[in-house]
């Protein structure tokens, strides 16, 4: 069985959702910004991503996701140091004593599970983490009108991922109305083809620990992985 979906199958699997890459102007040229991406994956490397939103998503329940986009993590791996049934207006950050949320309403995630389960409840729970790289498991889309846009986008942002870090992470479709996931198997006419329909083929990723900006042409990368 995949990896993803046996940890999907034992109700521990989180998802952080996140923002497409933006798409800017530098100078004449069009590209992908995926900074915000990049950074965040800095902290996980570094062992700083602390207090991060996530939703437990579990089999044949159609959990909502914040955004449409965003990466997979093994509950696992983490430190779910608060959780919520719901939305719970969590701000700040545990590491700097300010972190603020409604008091949590499960001592550990099999409790929010079972309930999720039991009560066929699709609200978006909220659990706050501190999490390292080793959580995560791959990349998520949700599955929607526009999920052919979303899968580019979350192609382009799987391909600075491979460039940043030198790993490839498997994207997933997540259907929200029935609580089913699934591997994307992504050969190489089918990625060569979704590449060819973006506007344009350029990344630019700035970590904040960088001293300078990356910046990739999807033609390169392609070539070195595919």
């Amino acid at each position: 069985m995949d990896l993803v979906e046996q940890i999907y199958g034992n109700g521990k699997l989180l998802v952080r959702a996140m923002d497409w890459p933006t798409l800017q102007r530098n100078g004449s040229n069009l590209e992908y910004n995926c900074t915000t991406w990049a950074n965040e994956f800095d902290l996980l490397l570094n062992k700083k991503l602390s207090s991060a939103s996530t939703t437990l998503i579990v089999p044949n329940v159609g959990v909502s996701t914040y955004k449409n986009i965003g990466f997979l993590m093994n509950a696992d791996l983490v430190n779910c140091f608060h959780i919520g049934i719901s939305d719970s207006g969590s701000s700040g950050n545990i590491e700097n004593g300010d972190f603020f949320a409604n008091a949590s309403d499960f001592n550990n995630i099999n409790e929010l599970s079972n309930y999720i389960k039991e009560n066929n409840s699709t609200a978006m729970n909220e659990i706050n983490v501190v999490a390292m790289l080793d959580s995560v498991v791959g990349l998520f889309l949700n599955k929607c009108d526009k999920s052919q846009y979303l899968l580019s986008q979350v192609i382009v942002v799987q391909k600075m991922l491979n460039n940043m870090l030198g790993i490839d992470y498997p994207i997933y479709l997540y259907d929200s109305k029935n609580g089913r996931i699934e591997k994307i198997e992504l050969t190489t006419e089918l990625q060569e083809e979704i590449i060819s329909s973006l506007k344009t083929k350029n990344i630019f990723y700035w970590p904040d620990d960088y001293s300078e900006p990356v910046f990739e042409c999807l033609d390169n990368i392609k070539s070195k992985i595919l």
